[in-house]
This record gives structure tokens, sequence and C-alpha cells, in this order.
């Protein structure tokens, strides 16, 4: 019988097989999170409709804008009954929240005239007869005087907005601190230009969309995408009453109609839980879903909020690094979890604290105080001098953050500090609390740290938290950063179990990690009762993983087209309309909403990514080397680029250039096993047997969960007639995969020369 030559290694992949990642988050959108997208190698039809019950879920419908403002009574209305309230939020944060330009709070910033210098910029400061103006570098690139239409922010900084036109306000990048009378640059030492996305003038500065909702009470942004233009309008100016306390109009009035009466039918008591999810729809990092929401309705049915996941918005240990406006970090924190909450601490209508420095947590963490505080003595615990700063609780458990160049934010993830990698201050916390400080949270920062560097030996602990105790927002973070083992069936099954939990937050994580692999029937069948899950926020997560085949007009179709067209005068909001679109394979369509995200901030790497990644599935593949170019121009290490522009350029032939791009990318990021894994069938097919065999090996290193690196190279081995050598490498292949056809063909082969 006549002896077959072992197989030929595979080519170089195509560049769109499953594993390339599709999408991203634009960089600075705040707020919008753009979901991932797997491509498929070739258009094929779409598939019919997935047979689910859509019954039991009601879509959400945005009351007639004249009809909701009509409910509203103005906050003039409670200063008769409320004045002791109303005189502390008159002057209140939440009281100048927005309002128009006044000489008594605007003069000594305008008059006399001044200029600051910024970067390569100037910008003026002048009153013009009654009118405030900023003379700056702005539209078509042109110095020009603006005039200050509306001031934003009270203490420590103020912002001042604009025209852009169009129904747009921009707020300009010329900030004051009103402390020092002093003007600065919000962006600081950065030199920001027209055409940028983040540019005073870009839509990254467009109140209507940035800023209006969380300074003005009931907002409507009113965006017409056919003209690109906004109608805004809100029930009244600034933070007012009703943006705490909802619409008050039938309270005053039954109030007038039955003077000092009790028993007003028109009130409605919030639960605790009520009062703090008031408070987190601006003091969150979040995506909108309705873009209405109104005091008393559930967050988690108008948000989905960022956490502590794989970027780097927040340290290992939940510590806030980018702005997180409080809420995320205090879901996060015990303190929450032991049923505290913000009135706890501030005052309702003043905002401050209710006390001050540490009498504020003494309140609780006496003897006697909040249920299961630990009674702490400052002094004893902290190890330093009553009067010191070291001594204050907020110093150490509230570490404060600098954002906008002069706003210091406390962190309120009440974190306890650990000093691992800082041996001075290790050293005097092992002396005062020795084997305590091996805690529960040290444990967690290091499962967390690791997940986000690619390491394996974070998996387990990772899937071990997810049947624990833990907090709900550190499971739904464990849920997120087991995204890369996805492909596990262990990992498969303990992310499933998080969709069945009662914390919204932990389902709608565990659909985002799911989506990947939702070729597995049972994966799938598990996420589509999720159509009609309780909070929106859930229903419109299971509505978008499963957008291919859903039905447009059930009630999760119909939130998720809301959330998608209501974010769609930002890129991000484009890019997901263009992922949206992509996945019912209105291909023209699609790359239609990706151009416009490119137009409106070309400078972002993520859509000229994902672009590329829509001509590549059309067959464009010399558009998509294009636009893999343009990303690496402004992202030059990001090794995923590289890799893919590797990919692409596989399917031209030229392999020279392919190897050039994948050792960029192995270059970059070492722990990229696909990146080896192409580059060593590339050098193969140039005859480079001792550089294709090193590749593949440095591949099996990056990830040694993937069979198809040790067979690839066990295929080399065999054509070189190093049989012991390929025998081991195949029992590699088959250790991880016992099942795997070419394998033990291959194997039984080689074993019967």
């Amino acid at each position: 019988m006549k002896k077959k030559n072992p197989p030929a290694p595979p080519p170089p992949e195509s560049s769109w097989k499953a594993g390339l990642f599709f999408g991203g988050i634009a960089a600075a959108v705040v707020g919008l999170l753009a979901w991932a997208l797997w491509p498929q190698k070739k258009y094929t039809p779409l598939p019919a409709p997935v047979a689910v019950s859509l019954a039991k879920a009601a879509p959400y419908a945005m009351p007639d804008e004249k009809t909701a403002f009509s409910q509203y009574a103005g906050s003039q209305s409670c200063r008769e009954c409320h004045a002791n309230q109303f005189a502390k939020w008159q002057g209140s944060h939440h009281g100048l929240a927005e309002r128009k330009p006044d000489p008594t709070l605007d003069d000594p910033a305008f008059v006399p005239t001044r200029s600051f210098q910024h970067g390569t910029q100037t910008t003026e400061a002048r009153k013009n007869g009654s009118d405030y103006e900023l003379t700056a570098l702005g539209f078509d690139n042109k110095v020009t005087p603006y005039r200050v239409e509306r001031v934003i922010g009270h203490d420590p900084l103020r912002q001042f907005l604009v025209d852009g036109g169009h129904g747009r306000l921009q707020a300009m990048e010329a900030c004051l601190d009103p402390k020092k009378n002093e003007w600065f640059n919000v962006y600081g030492n950065e030199d920001r230009k027209p055409g940028e996305w983040g540019h005073w003038t870009g839509r990254g500065m467009v109140w209507n969309q940035m800023c209006a909702s969380c300074h003005n009470t009931r907002l409507r942004k009113n965006y017409d995408a056919k003209t690109d233009a906004y109608r805004t309008t809100m029930a009244e100016m600034s933070v007012s009453c009703e943006s705490c306390h909802g619409p008050m109009k039938p309270h005053n009035t039954w109030q007038h109609a039955h003077p000092g009466a009790k028993g007003d039918p028109t009130l409605t008591k919030f639960t605790r839980d009520q009062h703090i999810e008031n408070c987190a729809g601006c003091h969150a990092l979040r995506g909108e879903v309705t873009g209405d929401f109104v005091p008393g309705e559930s967050f988690w049915d108008h948000y989905r909020l960022t956490i502590t996941d794989q970027s780097d918005t927040f340290y290992p240990d939940g510590q806030i690094r980018g702005e997180d406006y409080e809420f995320s970090s205090f879901l996060s924190s015990r303190m929450h979890n032991a049923g505290v909450r913000c009135m706890d601490c501030h005052d309702m209508h003043s905002m401050k604290t209710v006390l001050p420095g540490n009498q504020l947590c003494m309140r609780c963490h006496t003897p006697g105080g909040f249920p299961n505080a630990p009674p702490i003595m400052p002094e004893a615990h902290s190890f330093h001098q009553t009067a010191s700063t070291g001594n204050q609780c907020v110093n150490c458990h509230m570490p404060q953050t600098v954002y906008m160049q002069r706003h210091p934010r406390h962190d309120h993830g009440f974190t306890i500090p650990d000093p691992l990698t800082t041996d001075w201050a290790l050293e005097a916390t092992q002396k005062w609390w020795g084997p305590k400080m091996d805690r529960k949270t040290r444990t967690r920062a290091t499962l967390i740290a690791q997940a986000r560097q690619g390491k394996e030996e974070a998996r387990s602990g990772l899937v071990d938290l997810l049947s624990s105790d833990e907090i709900p927002h550190w499971k739904a973070s464990a849920t997120l950063l087991l995204d890369r083992w996805i492909d596990q069936p262990a990992v498969q099954t303990a992310v499933t179990a998080q969709l069945q939990h009662a914390h919204p937050l932990v389902r709608e994580s565990a659909i985002r990690t799911l989506e990947p692999v939702l070729q597995s029937g049972s994966i799938r069948s598990a996420i589509e009762p999720l159509l009609n899950d309780p909070a929106r926020s859930v229903r419109v997560s299971a509505a978008w993983v499963l957008r291919e085949g859903l039905h447009l007009d059930s009630p999760a179709g119909q939130d998720l087209q809301h959330m998608l067209h209501w974010n769609a005068d930002q890129p991000s909001g484009q890019m997901q309309l263009a992922q949206f679109e992509f996945a019912r394979r209105n291909l023209s369509v699609a790359t239609q909403h990706m151009e416009t995200a490119i137009r409106w901030d070309p400078n972002s790497p993520p859509f000229h990514h994902d672009l590329a990644m829509m001509y590549s599935t059309t067959g464009q593949t010399q558009l998509a080397i294009a636009k893999l170019r343009d990303a690496i121009k402004l992202a030059p290490n990001h090794a995923e680029y590289h890799y893919e522009l590797g990919l692409a350029l596989s399917e031209t032939g030229d392999i020279p250039a392919v190897i050039q791009s994948l050792q960029v990318a192995t270059r970059l990021d070492p722990n990229l096993s696909r990146a080896w894994y192409n580059l060593g069938l590339a050098k193969n097919s140039q005859g480079d047997i001792p550089g294709a065999l090193g590749a593949l090996q440095r591949g099996e290193l990056a990830n040694p969960r993937d069979p198809g690196i040790p067979y690839a190279r066990a295929t080399i081995l065999a054509r070189q007639n190093r049989i012991p050598e390929a025998i081991a490498a195949l029992d590699r292949a088959l250790r991880i995969s016992p099942g795997y056809a070419e394998a033990l063909e291959l194997r039984a082969a080689l074993t019967r020369r």
C-alpha cells in the first residue's frame, strides 16, 4: 500500500475567520457602549427569525412632550411651603447647574477684558455691552468672538455654552476657576484643534448630547437625523426640585385645594433604592437606553452602567481612574451592599455632607451605629495623630482624583488601601495589620489585574467568584473579564448560570460575555427568555446579541431600535447602527453609517478598523487594507490592527508583507497567539522551517488551549520526516482536544510507518 504524504500545513488564515473581534469603544465617548460583532466569512442570506415568545415585555413609548411637561410646576412653586429646603437648594450645585449669564456671577470673569494662553492658542474673555463673549479659535478654523448663551457648573469650575448652529450649544474649552477668578483650559496641556471630535467645536462637546440631560430637568434632546439638527427643550433649566422629586403640578393643585391638610394622594413615597437611582442617572458613567428617565423609575430601565472590566476606567481594586461620577464605584462598595444610601451622608437639598470630617463616619462606626458597621477608633485604626491628614477617614478610604483640571472628586468605592507594590507602605501595613491584609479584596484585585493581562491563572479564580457571595457589581465584573475564556465549557456553564442572577447588572454582563458562543443552541436558548426580562437594559442587551434574527416589531426589538436611534447623533452611535445593519445583511446601509462615524470623528481608530471589516466581508480587500492602514496610522501600537492587516494581505498573496505585519503584531503583543500561528504558517509557505516552528511554539506558549497550533507544527515536522517530534506535537494537540479528528488521523498514519 502506497504511503500518503502528511497533510500540508494550512495556509495563513483568511482575514475574516471567527476569532477576529469586530467593534470597540470609540475613544473618549462618554456613556456609549459599542457592542461587538463577529462577521461571517461570506455574505449569506438572512436566516428566518428565531421563534421566541415576546408577549410579556411592553416596549418603551416616550410620552408626548407637551403632556409630559404639563405636569411640572417649576421650582418657584415649591418656595411658598418649603422655604428652608428651597433656600438650601437655590445656592447649591444643583440649583446652579445651568443658568443664563448673570452680571453678579459673571462680571468678575469678563470685566476687564483679559486673555490666556493654552497650547498654541489664545482665548480672550470680555463683556460687549450686555453680552459676554469668548474670542477663540473655532468653526472654520477661524478666530471669532462667540457670545455666551449659558453657563453650566458653579464651583470649582464653570463652563460656557455658545451657539454652534443647527440647534446646538457647544461647551467651550475655556473654563473659569471662580475661587481664583482664573481662566484655564479644561483639556490641560492638550492643544486640541477644530476638526477633532474632542475639540470644543466637535461632537464631543455638543451640550445637547453630552451635558444637557444632567444639567436640566426632564430634557428632550429632539435630534433630527435627517437634518443633523436639534430642537432641545426641557421642563425647567437647571437641576430643579422636580429633577429629583418628579413632576409636582398635581401636588401643588391638591395642596392649594386642601390647605394644611395631610394625606395628599398625588404623592408617592420613594424607597431608599428609588432615591439613590434618582441620583444615579446623572452620577454614573452610563449609556442611554431611553433618554427619558423620570424620578421613581428604575435606573436599569433607562441606562447601561460602566463597571470595572477590561478597560482602565477603574483600577483592578475598583478605585476610580477615569471619571465614573460616583454611582458605579459606590455600587461596588461594601457600604452600599450593607444598605447605606446617598442621603445617609448627603443633605438632600444642599447636597453637602450632613456632618464634617470623621464625625460623619462615626455616625455608623460606633457601638450601636449602623447595623453590622464595625466600631472604629480613628487614631487606633489609622496609626496617625488625631489632627493629622492621615487620621481622616476619607483620605484613605475615599481618595481624591482631579478631573477637568480643577475638580477633585472623592472615590465612593470606600476601598481599603492596599500598598502591595509600595515597599515603604507595605512594610508599615504589614507591621500594623499583619495577615489581615491578605483579605478577599486583595485576592479579587489580583485576579482582575491578571485577567486584564490575559494570564491563565485568573480564570479559575474568576469562575469561583461567580459562585461566591460576592457583591453583584463584582460578579458582573468577573463575568465580563471571563470573555477571553468563553470558549471553554466550564466557563460557559458558569457564565450562563449568571443569566438567572437577581441583579440586572449581572444578567446583562452575562449576555454580553456569551455573545461570541451563540452558535451553541443551549446558550441561545438560555438568552432568549431575557427578551422578556423585567429590566429594559437586560432586554435590550438580549435583543442586541440576538439582533441577526430578531423580530423588529417585538417589544425588545422596538426598545433596541429606540436606543440605537436615540444615540445616533454621536459617532459611536453611528457605529452601533452600522453593526446592527451589518448583522441583518443591510450592507450598504451599514457602510454608510460607518462612513458617517468616520466623517464625524476621523481620528478614532476603531471606526476605520470596523469599516475595514465590512469591506473585507463584502470582498473589497483593497479597501479593507487601506482602512486598516488608516487605523494603524492613528494607533500604531495596536497589535490587533497589524495582525488583521497581515491576514488581509494574505488574500493578495503578498506573503513577505504578511510576515512583516505579523512580526509587528507579535512584537507589540507577545500573547497574541493567532498572530504567532499565522506567522508560523506564512514562514512555512516561504520555506523558513526553523522560523515557522519557532513562531508556532511561541503561539503555543501564548495560548496553550488551542489544539490547532501544535497540530500545525506537527504537519510541518512530519513533512520534514521528524516523526517522533511530530507525534509529540500531535499528542499535545490531543491532550487539549481528545476528539481532534485530523490529529487522530495523522497520528495513526505516522505510527503505521
